[in-house]
């Protein structure tokens, strides 16, 4: 059985109703790629080139780096490369704890951060595997991978020619992740969360159907302890990506330095809504590359009736 009951083959038609909260992060994976690994200091990271003008009439002169939402595969980018510029190749990375991106030992712990340096030296070294010949680097982020964008912005601002972020998570942090991520009394209480899940989820539909919790905040709960393997998947995903975070202030110095930067919103999106990034407009006022941007969508926007007027603004613009 899938969230609140559904079976596998309903929840499978469940993932593009943008009403269903609890499917918008996670499915199984329709279309597999021909993924590939790249091997390079701890780490072992998986991606797959999603679409590239090898062999065409166009040469290649830039390399895009796509990173996906928590608990999904790459290909879910594949719609975002399609719409791509043809000059481009667009690779799909997958987050640590995803698919097959790892730590390359047991000899550091399955949960080790990775830094945005580490990622930058990674991604640098894929460009050079997958189209040496492209000079420029351009960076796409949606929801936890739009954080990720982020930090590589903040650690090498100079280095990507044109950046695009879809529901960018990480310019809010909530206690409850705060509390998990970073301290001893987290870890205790996520562990105590997984070995009393059935517990803890009957006690949060209880507190839902007595009207105090609200809808989204118990799809939210359902979606991240459902169970073992996504318990798991959140603590380990959560832990490696923990360095990267910038501050907003960090963000704005940086972005002094960058290139052109779309952040898109929609402006029904209760996972990640728009007032997340007030205070970064509000410090980036003076910056005419930095670009925000209301989409008419919920948070689900990796999809086509989100996707062409939202590129037609961008790339039109």
């Amino acid at each position: 059985m899938g969230p609140f009951g559904k079976s596998l083959s309903q929840f499978s038609r469940a993932i593009n109703n943008e009403n269903d909260l609890y499917s918008v992060e996670f499915r199984t994976t329709q279309t597999q790629t021909h993924r590939k690994h790249m091997d390079y200091g701890l780490w072992s990271i998986e991606y797959a080139v999603l679409s590239s003008a090898q062999g065409s009439e166009f040469p290649i002169d830039s390399v895009t780096f796509g990173f996906h939402g928590f608990a999904r595969p790459l290909e879910d980018l594949l719609p975002v490369a399609k719409r791509w510029a043809p000059t481009d190749c667009f690779i799909g990375v997958h987050l640590l704890h995803h698919g097959q991106s790892q730590p390359r030992s047991d000899s550091i712990p399955w949960d080790h951060p990775i830094s945005p340096s580490e990622m930058n030296k990674v991604l640098e070294a894929i460009a050079q595997r997958e189209a040496p010949q492209a000079k420029q680097r351009k960076l796409f982020g949606y929801s936890i991978g739009g954080r990720v964008a982020l930090a590589l912005i903040h650690d090498t601002p100079q280095k990507w020619s044109h950046t695009l972020l879809m529901a960018p998570d990480g310019l809010k942090k909530s206690p409850f992740y705060r509390l998990t991520v970073h301290t001893r009394l987290g870890r205790w209480a996520w562990f105590f969360i997984d070995r009393n899940a059935a517990l803890i989820r009957r006690l949060n539909a209880r507190l839902h159907a007595v009207g105090l919790l609200s809808k989204h905040l118990y799809a939210f709960s359902e979606f991240h302890i459902e169970s073992h393997e996504m318990r798991m998947m959140v603590w380990h995903g959560w832990r490696a990506h923990r360095l990267c975070w910038p501050t907003h202030r960090a963000l704005s110095r940086a972005f002094l330095e960058s290139n052109r930067i779309d952040l898109a919103f929609g402006d029904r999106d209760k996972i990640i809504p728009a007032s997340n990034a007030n205070r970064l407009k509000r410090l980036t006022r003076k910056q005419p590359h930095i670009h925000f941007h209301s989409i008419p969508s919920g948070h689900g926007m990796l999809r086509e009736e989100v996707l062409d007027p939202t590129f037609q603004r961008i790339f039109r613009s």
